[in-house]
C-alpha cells in the first residue's frame, strides 16, 4: 500500500493564539507542526489536511503554499509567480481571484500586486492555449493568497478554506459589537475549561461564547455547520475522501448536553442569541434567559463564568459601568464559589471597579480594539 504523500500547510490565526493552535493542529494529526507570527506550519496528507480544516476552532484560514522567493519589485513578483506550474492547480473553466497583504515599505499598493500577480497566472494559460481564465474577485473558484514580508519575502498560496474560518455560518444576528468566532474559541481555550463542566455566561449579547462553548463539548466539528470551503472548487479535490472526513466527525458528537448557561438584560439580544443557536442547531444544548446580571443563575458545581461585559463605548457612562462591574464582582463572589471568572473587556478601568483580584491578565486583540482578558479564582 503506497504511503500518501505529505504537503507544508500554513493554518493563519490570531495574534496570540500561536501556541494554543500549535497545540490544536497537532491533535488533529498534522506533522512537524510550527510557530510563526500569527499562525503555524505544518505537514499533513490530503487526508490529515482535511480533517483539520473541517475541525479547527482556532484558525482563520488554512493556506496551500505553492512558491515563495525574495523580490526587490513588482516584476520580479511577476517573474516568480509565473515560473510555477499553474496549470494543475486552476482550469480554464474556473474563476479565481487574487488577495494581496504586504508589509513592505515600497511594494506597498496591494491592488497593483495583486494584478501582477494576476497577470504572470492568466498570461502563462494565455501563451499556452491563446485563452485565460477569469478573474471573480466575489466568488471565486480558486483563491490565491499573495504576502509579502517587510523583507520583500513573498509567498503565494492557494487558499483551502475559501473564507475566513470565523464565519461558522450560524450568525443569524450580530448584536452589539459581537466577538469573533475564532477568537471567543481561543478564550475559552485559554481558560482551561474543561468541556464535561459547566459553563455561563451571564452578559451573552448574541451568544457567540456560549456556542463556540457548546460546539466544543459536543465535540462538533465547526464544519458539521454546513460549510463550504474554497478546497471543494479545486480542481483535484476528493469529494469521497471528504465524505469520509464528514462521516467521521459525525461519529464524534456526544448527545446533548445541558450545562451550557447564559443570560442578558437586553431583549433584542436574547432574541438574537436564541436565533444563532437555533441556527446551529443547538436549541437542547444551551439555555437563555433574560436577566440582569443579579439574577445570574449559577449551578451548583465547577467550571467556568466567562463574559465579554459592556464598556465605554458601548454604553458611554462611566458611573453606569462602575456599578455594573461591583454588581458583577458581588454578584459571582457571592453565587460562584468554585469557579473561575474570565473576562474580556478594552475598559483599563474594569479591573480597579470590580472587587475581584485577577489571577493573569493577558493582552488579546478584540477586532481593532486593544483588550485585556482576566482570570479570577472566585473562592
Amino acid at each position: 500500500m503506497a504511503i500518501e504523500a505529505k504537503q507544508t500547510y500554513f493554518a493563519k490565526s490570531l495574534s496570540g493564539f500561536e501556541s494554543l493552535l500549535v497545540e490544536e493542529i497537532t491533535s488533529l494529526g498534522g506533522h512537524n507542526v510550527t510557530e510563526r507570527n500569527r499562525g503555524v506550519y505544518f505537514d499533513a496528507t490530503e487526508f490529515e489536511m482535511y480533517r483539520i480544516l473541517a475541525h479547527t476552532r482556532l484558525a482563520l484560514r488554512i493556506l496551500l503554499p505553492i512558491i515563495e522567493g525574495n523580490i526587490e519589485n513588482e516584476e520580479e513578483l511577476y517573474e516568480l509567480v509565473r515560473s510555477t506550474d499553474w496549470h494543475d492547480r486552476l482550469s480554464l473553466k474556473q474563476t479565481f481571484a487574487v488577495d494581496t497583504v504586504t508589509m513592505h515599505s515600497k511594494m506597498n499598493h496591494s491592488m497593483f500586486l495583486s494584478l501582477k500577480t494576476k497577470d504572470a497566472i492568466v498570461d502563462q494559460f494565455r501563451d499556452k492555449y491563446d485563452i485565460r481564465p477569469d478573474v471573480n474577485p466575489k466568488d471565486p473558484d480558486v483563491r490565491v493568497h499573495l504576502h509579502i514580508s517587510q523583507e520583500g519575502f513573498a509567498s503565494i498560496s492557494l487558499d483551502a478554506s475559501g473564507h475566513s474560518l470565523n464565519q461558522r455560518g450560524y450568525r443569524v444576528g450580530g448584536g452589539r459589537a459581537p466577538l469573533n468566532e475564532v477568537l471567543a474559541a481561543g478564550l475559552i481555550k485559554m481558560s482551561g475549561w474543561d468541556p464535561d463542566t459547566y459553563f455561563v455566561d451571564p452578559m451573552c449579547g448574541s451568544g457567540t461564547l456560549l456556542i463556540e462553548a457548546a460546539l466544543m463539548a459536543k465535540r462538533k466539528a465547526p464544519a458539521l455547520l454546513d460549510q463550504e470551503f474554497g478546497l471543494f472548487r479545486w480542481p483535484y479535490f476528493r469529494q469521497a475522501l471528504w465524505q469520509q472526513v464528514m462521516d467521521e466527525a459525525r461519529g464524534m458528537v456526544i448527545r446533548d448536553v445541558d450545562w451550557i448557561e447564559g443570560g442578558d438584560n437586553d431583549v433584542k439580544a436574547v432574541e438574537i442569541a436564541r436565533k444563532n443557536i437555533r441556527k446551529a442547531r443547538l436549541t437542547h444544548d444551551i439555555k437563555v434567559k433574560l436577566r440582569g446580571i443579579d439574577r445570574t443563575f449559577i449551578p451548583e458545581g465547577k467550571g467556568i463564568i466567562m463574559c465579554n461585559p459592556p464598556y465605554g463605548r458601548r454604553i458611554g457612562d462611566q458611573e453606569e459601568m462602575r456599578k455594573l462591574y461591583k454588581t458583577m464582582g458581588h454578584t459571582l463572589k457571592y453565587k460562584g464559589r468554585g469557579y473561575t471568572f474570565c473576562v474580556i473587556t478594552s475598559d483599563v478601568n474594569f479591573k480597579e471597579h470590580i472587587p475581584l483580584k485577577p489571577k493573569s491578565i493577558v493582552p488579546v486583540m478584540n477586532g481593532p480594539l486593544e483588550a485585556e482578558f482576566l482570570t479570577f479564582e472566585i473562592s
